[in-house]
This record gives C-alpha cells, sequence and structure tokens, in this order.
C-alpha cells in the first residue's frame, strides 16, 4: 500500500512537472500578428575597464587619455532571425544619442513585431538619405544632438561620436587637450553600419521584452586596427590635439566597426534590465 501510494505521488510530481514545462513553453510561443518591445543597453568602457569619466587609461599608443566625454549617435536598427528575416525599426523613429555624461544609454524600440531575434545590424552615425531630407524633417532630433554636443552647423551636420578630454604622451611636453569629432563631410562618408550576433535568442513577446546589453569600447576609436596618435595631431601652438577631418577621421570609420560587442541578452518582463 505505502509503495503503490509513493509511485502515485511521484507519477503526479511528474505530472505536474510536465504541465508546467508544458506552460512555460505555450507562454513563449509566437502570437502572430502580436508585438512587442526591445531594449538596447550600451555599456561603455574602455579596453575592457568601464569608462568613468574623468579617469586615466593608457592606450597601446602609449599616450594616456583622461576622458571627459563620450557621445555618440546610433540608428537604422534592423533585428534579425535565424532564417533571415528581417525587422527595420522605422527609419523616422530610429536615431537615438548615447551619452555617458547625459545618463543616455538605452535605446527603446516599440512595436518589434513577437518572435525570436538572434542578429541586430545598426548605423554609427547619421546616414547620408536621412541627412538630406533636410532640417524640417528631423528636427527634433537635431535640438537632441544639439543639446549632446552632436552637430557642428546644420550645412555640416553631424557629429556622429564626440571624445573629449585631455591626455599626456611622450612625444609632447605636459598635459594636452584633445578632441575626436567623428562625422561625414564634403569629402568622405563615415557613416558606417555593424552586425552582431546574439549570444542567446532575443524573444520579443507581447508579455516579454529582451534587454540586449552591449558593451562599448572607447578605446577603439584611437587604438582599433589603425593606430592614431594624439600627439601626431598637435596643433601649431601645441596646447592640444583636435581630430575633425581628412584620413584620420576615415580610419577612425573603419576602427568603429570593432567598438561594439554584445555581453549578453536578458528575456524578461517589461521592467527593463541593467546588469
Amino acid at each position: 500500500m505505502k509503495f503503490q501510494l509513493k509511485n502515485t505521488i511521484v507519477v503526479l510530481a511528474l505530472t505536474a512537472l510536465f504541465v508546467s514545462c508544458s506552460n512555460d513553453d505555450d507562454s513563449s510561443s509566437v502570437v502572430e500578428g502580436t508585438t512587442g518591445d526591445v531594449e538596447l543597453y550600451f555599456d561603455n568602457g574602455v579596453a575592457g575597464d568601464a569608462l568613468i569619466l574623468g579617469n586615466t587609461y593608457t592606450n597601446s599608443n602609449n599616450e594616456s587619455l583622461t576622458i571627459n566625454r563620450l557621445n555618440y549617435i546610433v540608428s537604422n536598427f534592423v533585428l534579425i532571425k535565424e532564417d533571415g528575416t528581417e525587422f527595420t525599426y522605422p527609419k523616422e523613429e530610429s536615431y537615438f544619442v548615447i551619452s555617458e555624461e547625459g545618463d543616455l544609454l538605452t535605446v527603446h524600440l516599440e512595436g518589434v513585431p513577437a518572435g525570436d531575434y538572434t542578429k541586430v545590424k545598426f548605423g554609427i552615425g547619421v546616414d547620408q538619405q536621412r541627412y538630406l531630407q533636410g532640417e524640417s524633417e528631423q528636427q527634433s532630433f537635431w535640438d537632441l544632438a544639439v543639446q549632446h554636443n552632436l552637430t557642428w552647423t546644420w550645412s555640416t551636420g553631424y557629429r556622429f561620436i564626440n571624445f573629449e578630454g585631455t591626455y599626456t604622451s611622450s612625444a609632447v611636453e605636459g598635459e594636452k587637450t584633445f578632441q575626436v569629432h567623428q562625422g561625414s563631410n564634403s569629402a568622405t562618408d563615415n557613416y558606417r553600419e555593424v552586425t552582431l550576433i546574439l549570444p542567446t535568442t532575443a524573444r520579443v513577446r507581447e508579455d516579454e521584452m529582451p534587454n540586449i546589453h552591449l558593451k562599448t569600447d572607447a578605446n577603439v576609436i584611437l587604438d582599433g586596427t589603425n593606430k592614431i596618435k594624439l600627439a601626431d595631431n598637435i596643433n601649431e601652438a601645441q596646447t592640444g590635439s583636435a581630430i575633425m577631418g581628412g584620413e584620420n577621421l576615415i580610419s577612425i570609420a573603419e576602427n568603429t566597426l570593432q567598438m561594439f560587442t554584445v555581453d549578453h541578452v536578458h528575456n524578461g518582463s517589461h521592467t527593463g534590465h541593467r546588469e
């Protein structure tokens, strides 16, 4: 009798576990025609260390940079499923400022079709198609970019990256200022796009919002595939280095293709997630 009772309890427990697992599977299935949200969190760092404004970091160029500003524009988000199906976020809503000093670190995408996504693609900066639509078509984003020092004049357009601070180098005497303002100009289009593979599938559901945690490495701006020394760009007055045009910006644009990696994906509720 006791043996039968124990067997009955085991069967009931296994049945409950099976039903529970089945319910979990059912709740995570894709309901056609529904949408959800996706959040991307940009975690800024420098060569594996957290970026703390005012801290000093030494790169492989033997230059020590004290970083006071890192702001940049990300745009044109596309989510890609395993079978290659793409969802392109509406272009007029797909431009965002990431600012370490302004504590703008999150991109929130709404109305994404429910599905399982394995890649994310986005631009660094503002593409020429959008820019050439004119100021009136992008006034609200232009105003936001102005607030975060990510514009020149309208005729010269956006700064895609604003990277500033001070530095020391054995090649110059004393501490100097530096400014790296990456953008397009009349000679070159320095807008770039990156595609990143997600280590875990991002499940978009009505009641489930994936948070894609990206790592941004500011070090590669000057110390990536292309090595750019600030000391080689010092001004005539020997007060600082400013990189705002020429071949260096093309090299920096290529470096930024290695600037972003996906750390992890958290599939959870609509409360957001940062860790």
